[in-house]
């Protein structure tokens, strides 16, 4: 249990201790308002303690996106995150062995946000909470997350795209994933899985679009077109 939870919990039972304090010696009809009042109090405390760990996540996630500055535009551009990962070159014919430059922004981006966790006075804030290493890792996880989020976001956006742009789409994380592991410590790569599994699915839609596009052309049966798509979902 956290210090946040146990401070409500401490609040509630003074309430209580006072509501039983002046409900001793009323008459009937004072003890019961008494009685419906503390029954109200009790209910609202009960649903109070309930939502402090819902309501600390959203806080954490909400204070990891805005510091991590990936909700504006890009430095130096008009362009937002996603709209910048969207505009890249995707249609490129042969795979380099270069990366997008949207990837050194984020992993910059990162590296000013572990820096402002690490000078932000985090101890000083979190002494009823949990301790300083833990929030940080916890705002770390997050922001890890967050990333991944924009980049689901940007690559979503993609309207064309050969098969060696979406070669680069795996470079891409590639490259962002070996980055932040020089950042943290714990391991970046489940928290950016999302990220391989939508560029995947990606990759088997416009496949699966084709096959339609080339049955109705072909006037394949249902069935052979049915049996090709199902093949291609299921992968190697």
């Amino acid at each position: 249990m956290d210090k946040t939870t146990e401070s409500f919990i401490f609040t509630f039972i003074v309430v209580v201790n006072e509501f039983n304090f002046h409900a001793t010696g009323c008459d009937a009809y004072r003890a019961s308002q008494f009685n419906a009042h503390f029954l109200w109090v009790k209910d609202f405390f009960r649903t109070l303690v309930d939502s402090v760990p819902d309501l600390a996540e959203y806080i954490h996630r909400t204070s990891a996106w805005m510091l991590l500055h990936i909700d504006g535009y890009v430095k130096l551009s008009n362009a937002l995150y996603p709209d910048k990962i969207a505009n890249a070159k995707w249609e490129v014919k042969e795979l380099g062995i270069e990366h997008n430059g949207y990837v050194d922004l984020l992993l910059g981006e990162f590296k000013h946000y572990k820096t402002r966790l690490d000078h932000g006075g985090i101890s000083k804030e979190v002494t009823n909470f949990l301790c300083a290493s833990q929030l940080q890792h916890l705002l770390l996880q997050y922001g890890i997350e967050s990333i991944a989020e924009v980049l689901v976001e940007g690559l979503s956006r993609v309207k064309r795209c050969t098969d060696e742009g979406r070669a680069l789409m795996s470079l891409d994380l590639q490259v962002l994933i070996n980055g932040l592991q020089h950042i943290v410590s714990a391991n970046v790569k489940p928290k950016l899985q999302i990220v391989d599994t939508f560029i995947k699915e990606y990759s088997k839609s416009q496949v699966v679009g084709l096959v339609n596009l080339v049955a109705t052309m072909k006037g394949w049966k249902r069935k052979t077109r049915l049996e090709t798509v199902e093949k291609i979902e299921a992968g190697p």
